[in-house]
């Protein structure tokens, strides 16, 4: 067998598909808003009506509706990768070496960002990449069935985790979060992070292998290709995670109080399994967006594409601020700020991505995460 040297040259931004990049960038605001109220730790703090109605809205729109489609784009780009690499002329083999490389440093940056910042998932998608990179390879039909299978255990277990449900409770002021020493708060993540990643690496299968699915059919290389597909999963995927997330939803804000337990775990169980119509609801909204823009991309679009292309990087860069703006040990701002002020801040801290990635962009410059994991990955 000839051994082929990869090769690490980084895609132009004008080789690059917008729909992908566009969609990472609009959804690194959910991640935001899904993230920031974690940031929360104040004891006994009053409930308003406005903490109500703001935690009914994220629960509908972003909780649980943000990661599906993270997971689906995460395997949507493994199979982009897998096509450049077979274009330069690599075999599976090297493929397959250059895919547990990026797996294991995705889990050391991933262990280094919860040590020093926030819980972490970079270090989910480095296991998942090593677990499960051989189903680049698999059939389609294989794909659908193992995909289905991994849908009903996430929603299943999902029902005992559901994302957000505790936003108006006292809990964060038990976590790590609200500890003023950061080397305790970073002992206490750490195991956790060593429990809950291999645990939670079911999550990431159903919307990976869907992504992989739809790489491999170029549906958001080539949206205008898949018109009809993308108006339907659209209107379908997003109109059955509004109504699949209104229990829970009524639930979390406190609208609907002391629910049995049957209806509890049939909420988060909706709540949870419509979270994935929602991702790909949402990346089909995004392929309809890029046919409506054409080749009218102006500086806002190609802004928030390029926090998608730096997608690492600036997920990073959300704990570095929310740990400044409300960590006790910086800012302090957790321990007084409501669930409105929270979202106030994801949103600032997003907008704040969008001018320097554009500025990134404008110089050429790569996002430093993705910089190292290309540079590391590539050294043999």
């Amino acid at each position: 067998m000839t051994n082929v040297t990869l090769k690490s040259n980084p895609i132009s931004n004008y080789d690059r598909k917008l729909a992908p990049d566009l969609a990472r960038g609009f959804m690194l605001l959910f991640i935001a808003l899904a993230h920031a109220h974690v940031f929360l730790y104040a004891a006994d703090r009053e409930i308003t009506k406005v903490d109500q109605i703001v935690v009914l809205f994220r629960q509908v729109l972003v909780d649980g509706r943000a990661f599906p489609m993270f997971f689906l784009l995460f395997g949507y780009g493994m199979v982009q990768l897998m096509r450049r690499q077979e274009e330069k002329g690599n075999d599976w083999i090297s493929i397959r070496k250059l895919f547990r490389r990026r797996g294991w440093l995705m889990i050391l940056i991933g262990f280094l960002h919860v040590a020093l910042l926030f819980e972490d998932i970079i270090a989910l998608y480095g296991l998942a990449t090593l677990l499960l990179v051989g189903f680049l390879r698999a059939s389609d039909k294989k794909l659908l069935w193992i995909a289905g299978i991994f849908l009903v255990l996430v929603a299943i277990f999902g029902s005992l985790m559901p994302r957000g449900y505790d936003a108006l409770v006292d809990d964060a002021a038990l976590s790590s979060i609200a500890l003023e020493n950061p080397f305790l708060a970073s002992a206490i993540r750490i195991p956790e992070w060593i429990i809950y990643t291999p645990l939670l690496v079911y999550q990431v299968v159903p919307g990976m292998l869907i992504g992989i699915l739809a790489a491999r059919r170029r549906i958001l290389d080539n949206p205008e290709q898949h018109r009809l597909l993308l108006v339907r999963t659209s209107m379908i995927g997003i109109g059955l995670a509004t109504v699949g997330a209104i229990p829970l939803a009524l639930m979390s804000s406190q609208y609907w109080t002391n629910p049995s337990f049957g209806a509890q775990t049939f909420a988060t169980i909706l709540h949870t399994g419509t979270g994935y119509a929602g991702g790909l609801g949402w990346a089909a909204f995004i392929g309809l967006l890029v046919i409506k823009l054409g080749e009218k991309r102006g500086p806002i679009t190609m802004a928030i594409a390029a926090v998608g292309q730096r997608s690492m990087t600036f997920y990073i860069f959300q704990s570095v601020v929310f740990i400044a703006v409300f960590a006790p040990y910086a800012g302090g701002l957790g321990a007084h700020m409501g669930q409105a002020g929270s979202d106030v801040i994801a949103l600032f801290t997003w907008l704040l991505s969008v001018v320097i990635a554009e500025f990134m962009r404008r110089a050429n410059v790569r996002g430093p995460a993705e910089t190292l994991l290309r540079k590391l990955s590539y050294r043999t």
